[in-house]
């Protein structure tokens, strides 16, 4: 090898195959490979007996080696492993490019021995077929005898089990998208969803994505076009299973542009210090699928929606894209905003990770990015028109009253009391015993008051309400718009405002004669959870335009609003909204027990936009599928709260005990409850039983003991293992007083419930347990 500087590609398996505690020195040997092959302390060595001349392993420390490809002016950074290990995996790995699909690819010859990615070699992969095979023909022979049923005990959850590629034959697969033929006639004929996800897994590789996209609904043209690398009609360089491909081709095929979510290109000093930045090659960094990354450099002519279910990439493309825009124009004013704080400081951790050089901005409607609450944008918007003696007018615009300071925001009363109980007395005896409910009147403030800026009575009793369940007659609308005034009256006497109307003001400023957009370009996470106001907000921070509002957003996990038109709010995103169905973070059996907790909900999203989806076959509307196969989720059933607290603190003891041998921390761990009243009692029953837990609210996610959280703080975390405790009937669903004042209500309230359950599902990476007392929650899939 000579001693010049090289170019590196970094193949998508390098960043898992090794363990986190050596990333310091992985790190320090990119770079030296980066500057100078020849350095002290490489000792690169090249193989013998190898499937592949051009492989070779360099030194990382005493224990572990690098294994990597020499390809001219290019290194191939293929895995990281234990010294002998290392030395197994180099001498059966070669780099091919596929003869149809033109894509590069490192495979395992026969017989290798230290498959440390999982992957399948060659000779397992024609044994998996065999073994089909094999099964196939004993089903024919047994034809006579009634096929065995499965049964399952009555804790363990079903899940479904047609093969969605079971439609193709293996000649499509092979002659049209260039999948190997035992890959191609196993896929078409695994017995079952579950096992052909779990195959895919193991498969890897553009093959195995290629065919998870086929297998969530994707066509067969649109997989053809994403991973074909081709110049003209026909691949270049392509060579047989088994057969190494000539340099130039290997290079041309990982170098190319549709070959970014397999392979990572480092090619200059710049790029190193990107990818060295954060001292470890986190995959969601580095490695964009073919659609992701589609999202990230879309161009837009106005308003655009990427939604998709829990795990799918929509905040990783988000980041992404702000990073991306923000160094196409670096004096651009980017605002990213989420829903909650917790989440906002995990987005600005993440923009920092992956855009150490991008321009932060020193300020809202500064250059950069600027990454808050669309609360904490109202909070400034206001201070900056009190100061400049432009609130009271806006204020009075809005709520029929305006002071000249910047207003306090109102709190809870006594015992925890809404400042609308008192203001209800004031509706009278018209309005009915059901609607007279705090959650009546927040929504109704939220979703018709506000964004209509009625400051009179005669604009309400004419104003249409859209989207709300009941109906009101002209006597009832009045007895509503005396509790207003009442409300509005309080706030008058206290000079304080509600995040409601703290948002509707800072919009109307914003688009006032006086008024300015702050950014150029919106990126929103979470956006499900927003209220009206809050959308009329962020439809007033930007001006209308090219790339102006980029929204991800999982009606799945609407934990808090309810469902809206965002078109009623000036955001028009009919034929700009499209959907992720790859979940890339939990197991394939996670997600369908999470699924199934949605299944008697609606939650199109697209169907109240005007949208029908024309993109996406009928069936395939709401699929998503993991790329992730694992066991599948236990049930914990207890007769008393007390055996529950038994039964999960002694799986505790196990799991903490399984991840410290396998390297993880305790903190990996993390339990669900409902309420912080079930969360901190769960905390005390765990300590009297000598198992060491910490209670999570605001604070981060300790990394030494199991995190217990509620369901509501778990939104945007994740973990190895998750338990939801306390999933029993009287818990789940939750319905407060007065939250169900109607049908609509009641519908939405367990729509949200549901995505609570969905939410806490989703959070587990590996593995998954859920417990009650006595009775199950209704909303819990239980085998029938």
């Amino acid at each position: 090898m000579t001693a010049q500087p090289k170019q590196l590609i970094m193949d998508r398996g390098f960043p898992s195959s090794y363990d986190r505690s050596i990333a310091g020195r992985v790190t320090a040997t990119i770079e030296k490979l980066f500057k100078d092959t020849s350095a002290n302390g490489l000792h690169i060595e090249p193989i013998q007996n190898c499937a592949d001349k051009r492989v070779r392993t360099a030194r990382v420390d005493d224990f572990h080696r690098m294994v990597l490809f020499d390809l001219g002016g290019w290194l191939l950074l293929y895995g990281v492993y234990p010294h002998d290990d290392a030395y197994v995996v180099a001498a059966k790995a070669y780099a091919r490019v596929n003869p149809t699909s033109g894509a590069a690819e490192i495979r395992q010859a026969e017989g290798s021995d230290g498959n440390a990615k999982g992957r399948y070699t060659d000779s397992e992969l024609k044994a998996l077929v065999e073994a089909r095979a094999a099964e196939l023909l004993a089903e024919r022979q047994s034809n006579d005898l009634e096929p065995p049923t499965p049964t399952l005990q009555e804790t363990e959850p079903s899940f479904p089990s047609v093969n969605p590629l079971a439609g193709y034959t293996a000649e499509q697969l092979t002659g049209q998208l260039g999948i190997d033929d035992p890959v191609a006639e196993y896929a078409v004929g695994a017995p079952s969803e579950e096992e052909l996800l779990t195959a895919l897994g193991r498969v890897g590789g553009w093959q195995g994505d290629a065919l998870m996209d086929l297998a969530s609904g994707t066509s067969l043209d649109e997989v053809r076009a994403t991973y074909s690398i081709s110049e003209g009609s026909e691949p270049i360089g392509g060579t047989e299973i088994g057969v190494p491909s000539e340099t130039d081709a290997v290079v041309r095929a990982a170098t190319a542009g549709q070959a970014a979510s397999q392979f990572h290109l480092i090619e200059d000093d710049e790029a190193l210090a990107r990818a060295l930045a954060s001292g470890n090659f986190d995959a969601w960094r580095l490695f964009l699928h073919p659609d992701q990354q589609e999202y990230v450099d879309k161009e837009t002519s106005g308003p655009f929606r990427l939604s998709g279910g829990a795990g799918t990439g929509k905040t990783v493309v988000l980041v992404h894209r702000a990073v991306r825009v923000a160094r196409q124009n670096p004096n651009a004013r980017i605002l990213v905003v989420s829903f909650t704080r917790n989440l906002v400081e995990m987005i600005r951790e993440q923009i920092r990770s992956l855009g150490p050089d991008v321009r932060m901005a020193d300020g809202l409607g500064q250059p950069g990015i600027s990454v808050l609450t669309l609360d904490q944008v109202a909070h400034r918007v206001l201070e900056d028109a009190a100061r400049a003696g432009r609130l009271a007018s806006a204020m009075e615009a809005v709520l029929g009253w305006g002071i000249r300071r910047m207003p306090d925001y109102r709190s809870a009363g006594a015992y925890g009391a809404s400042p609308w109980e008192e203001s209800i007395d004031a509706a009278g005896t018209e309005l009915p015993e059901n609607l007279r409910s705090v959650h009546f009147f927040q929504s109704e403030y939220q979703e018709i008051v506000l964004p209509g800026q009625i400051t009179q009575e005669i604009d309400y009793l004419r104003a249409p309400r859209p989207g709300r369940g009941t109906r009101l007659g002209r006597n009832q609308r009045r007895a509503v718009w005396q509790a207003v005034s009442q409300y509005r009256d309080d706030g008058l006497a206290a000079q304080a405002v509600d995040w409601d109307e703290a948002a509707t003001v800072a919009a109307a400023l914003l688009t006032g004669d006086e008024g300015t957009p702050l950014a150029d370009h919106v990126l929103i996470d979470e956006g499900q959870d927003f209220t009206p106001t809050r959308w009329k907000l962020a439809r007033a921070v930007v001006a209308e335009g090219p790339d102006d509002l980029f929204i991800a957003e999982d009606s799945h996990q609407r934990i808090y609003g309810n469902r809206m038109v965002l078109g009623h709010y000036g955001i028009k995103i009919v034929g700009r909204s499209r959907r992720l169905r790859l979940n890339y973070r939990t197991t394939e059996q996670n997600l369908q027990l999470a699924l199934k907790v949605l299944a008697a909900g609606s939650y199109d999203l697209d169907e109240t936009e005007g949208e029908h989806m024309e993109h996406a076959p009928e069936h395939d509307r709401d699929r998503y599928i993991s790329s992730r196969s694992g066991p599948r989720p236990m049930l914990l059933p207890a007769e008393d709260l007390v055996q529950e607290y038994d039964g999960v603190s002694e799986l505790l003891r196990t799991w903490v005990a399984e991840v410290q041998d396998m390297g993880l921390k305790a903190g990996t761990l993390g339990i669900l409850t409902r309420t912080k009243k079930e969360r901190d009692a769960f905390v005390r029953a765990m300590g009297e039983r000598g198992v060491a837990v910490a209670p999570v609210d605001t604070r981060d996610v300790p990394e030494s003991t199991p995190a217990v959280m509620t369901l509501h703080r778990a939104k945007g975390t994740e973990f190895s293992r998750v338990v939801l405790f306390g999933v029993s009937e009287g818990s789940i669903p939750k319905f407060f007083a007065g939250s169900t004042y109607d049908d609509q209500a009641q519908e939405q309230s367990s729509l949200r419930e549901r995505s609570l359950l969905y939410v806490g599902a989703t959070r587990a990476r590996d593995m998954l347990a859920i417990s009650w007392s006595r009775e199950a929650s209704p909303y819990l899939p239980r085998a029938r």
